[in-house]
């Protein structure tokens, strides 16, 4: 379940994806976004090789995620996860977000200031999702009112600017190179490269979600998202989810269909995830 944020955290918060009663093994997809995560039942493990890792039960933090990750779901978990428009974490979270690339961490260990107990609580008393994006919204509200007192205005790619070249990029911000590059790390979590290169994957990935398959679907999807071909796009696709692209719009069986679960969404979700809502 894909929802919209509360107009009050329009442009700071992508979405909201609530995952109720689900377990076993499910394939995390690299995004630009950010995101905080509170359980309301059961709990996540990183697949450590064919093991999985410690459990995480408890409120998580991540920046991007740059490359596919493999975790299992224990029976049951149920959570809600705010993910975080590029750019935004900093007017929230007072956190690295180097350091968090690919590398979820535990809320009560990284930020343990962050006030999560009753919160935490609220999400456990309800079972309506409407209550949970309605806790959830408030409390990250509450973080913004906090901050927006105390912290400098963090650095912002200009709208339009994403995939102009770097020496006019840093131009229009009034930036040297290396000013630009220091400020896409602290805002963005990766470098103008890598954010572009993700980007291009996202729209690439929202629209095969939005577009209904036909022949000659991917090959179009390419050309508008700027790849130099179909083979380019299998490279970027292969780097960041770990499969092709033809593969995640196939239907292989239960046991794929919920591996791949956080790359299938009906509508009206669907259209929340492709930006599209």
């Amino acid at each position: 379940m894909a929802l919209l944020p509360p107009p009050a955290l329009a442009g700071i918060v992508r979405y909201f994806h609530i995952e109720r009663g689900s377990g076993g093994e499910v394939l995390v997809p690299a995004t630009p976004c950010p995101e905080i995560t509170f359980f309301i039942a059961g709990g996540s493990r990183p697949m450590l090789g064919a093991h999985p890792g410690p459990l995480m039960d408890r409120p998580m933090l991540g920046g991007p995620q740059t490359v596919p990750a493999l975790v299992r779901w224990e029976p049951g978990t149920t959570f809600i996860s705010a993910l975080i428009e590029p750019g935004q974490f900093g007017r929230l979270f007072d956190a690295d977000l180097v350091e968090l690339r690919n590398f979820p961490v535990l809320v009560a260990e990284y930020l343990p200031h962050l006030p999560t107990r009753e919160l935490e609580d609220g999400l456990r008393a309800s079972a309506d999702p409407g209550q949970w994006l309605a806790l959830l919204s408030g409390w990250l509200l509450g973080l913004l009112a906090q901050r927006a007192g105390r912290i400098r205005p963090a650095f912002a790619l200009p709208a339009g600017m994403l995939f102009q070249p770097a020496e006019e990029v840093a131009r229009r911000c009034g930036l040297s190179l290396r000013q630009l590059e220091r400020g896409m790390l602290a805002s963005y979590g990766q470098s103008l490269r890598d954010e572009r290169k993700m980007r291009r994957y996202v729209r690439a990935l929202s629209m095969m979600l939005s577009l209904p398959p036909r022949r000659g679907l991917l090959t179009r999807i390419a050309m508008d998202c700027g790849y130099h071909d179909q083979a380019h796009m299998i490279r970027d696709f292969i780097h960041f989810t770990g499969r092709r692209p033809g593969s995640l719009l196939a239907l292989e069986g239960a046991e794929e269909e919920g591996l791949l679960r956080l790359f299938r969404y009906d509508d009206p979700h669907r259209q929340v995830v492709a930006g599209q809502a």
